[in-house]
């Protein structure tokens, strides 16, 4: 699990196809904001899925 002070942008970047990285849920509008920027500039797929019992977000680099 990546600890809040982790910056965003440069973990996604360093995600291959199929790695996944989960966040604290209270960063979830920062997280999708910049999977969906990533995505529209470097022609990368992003998923996301939100586990409100745990309190986190799971990013995953699908292309």
């Amino acid at each position: 699990m990546c600890e809040n002070n982790q910056k965003i942008r440069p973990t996604l970047m360093g995600l291959n196809v199929g790695d996944s990285v989960i966040f604290p849920i209270a960063r979830l509008k920062s997280v999708r904001t910049q999977a969906s920027e990533l995505g529209a500039i470097y022609s990368r797929q992003f998923t996301t899925k939100t586990d409100r019992v745990a309190h986190t977000i799971e990013v995953t680099r699908v292309s």
